[in-house]
């Protein structure tokens, strides 16, 4: 056993570049010091660490059966490189740090704070486990990784909430929500049997209609945030075209699979079969 080993449970590389920067926007568009931006980014390293690190501790038993995440080593716990009173102690510190700090700044900062944090307990302790309820899941994760830590972050740095900040947040929260779907999409086989996730429950054809609604949202939501703000053609276009790219991105070994499948050459094959 070994630090190495503890800091694996975090699963950092899986999140750093798409979580940890909603926050911060929140608190740069609340007119963040420095300083200020610096605590928020420590705050939700912490907290979205702490929501890998528990999804990890209550998911040993799936984790077990989930081939892919077994020859990953995704989850040390699992595998009996760490102890459960080695990863308890782990959650403890990431849990004292952010709510700490989070006190020293705004009320309604810490109070986002702390509903991500309950949350992300929710989604995955034993009993309650958000993450296995129909549509509850893809929901819930919307609000823990996009709309509670841009509003946490936003008001971390003091500002005050309106429309806009409301709509932004929102559309943060359907971002979540998709990256969830596109992680269901893509572990469909090997959930298939092992875990209840709401695109295990409706089949994958189903799920991909499910995340086109979910993008088509989020076009919506962008159209209103133009409509209510001067964001720029240039900001516009950006954004839209990463709403689109980004589940793009997410499925291409599905998109890929899936088109190898109806290629030329894949249906000769199938034809001579026949």
């Amino acid at each position: 056993m070994n630090a190495k080993d503890y800091l694996k449970m975090l699963r950092v590389k899986e999140w750093i570049k798409f979580f940890i920067p909603i926050p911060l926007i929140g608190a740069i568009l609340g007119d963040a010091t420095p300083t200020v931006l610096i605590i928020a980014g420590i705050i939700f390293f912490c907290v979205i660490s702490y929501g890998f690190v528990i999804n990890n501790y209550f998911d040993v038993e799936i984790d077990n059966r989930n081939t892919k995440k077994v020859m990953m080593g995704k989850n040390p716990l699992s595998a009996g490189k760490i102890t459960k009173q080695g990863t308890f102690m782990l959650m403890s510190v990431l849990l004292v740090i952010p709510i700490v700090l989070s006190c020293f700044l705004t009320r309604r900062g810490f109070l986002f704070t702390m509903v991500s944090i309950v949350f992300l307990t929710l989604y995955s302790v034993r009993y309650i486990r958000l993450k296995e309820r129909f549509i509850v899941d893809i929901v819930t994760h919307g609000m823990m990784f996009g709309l509670f830590p841009f509003l946490a972050g936003f008001t971390l740095a003091g500002d005050e909430l309106n429309m806009l900040t409301l709509l932004i947040a929102s559309l943060f929260m359907i971002i979540g929500s998709e990256s969830l779907l596109t992680h269901q999409i893509n572990d469909y086989n090997e959930d298939l049997g092992n875990s209840s996730t709401t695109v295990v429950r409706v089949g994958l054809k189903r799920g991909w209609a499910l995340l086109i609604v979910f993008v088509l949202l989020s076009m919506v939501n962008l159209e209103l945030i133009a409509h209510y703000s001067d964001i720029g053609m240039l900001l516009h276009g950006g954004a839209f075209a990463y709403l689109i790219a980004y589940p793009l991105y997410a499925c291409r070994g599905e998109i890929k699979a899936v088109i190898n499948n109806y290629s030329v050459p894949a249906i000769l094959i199938s034809f001579e079969r026949r």
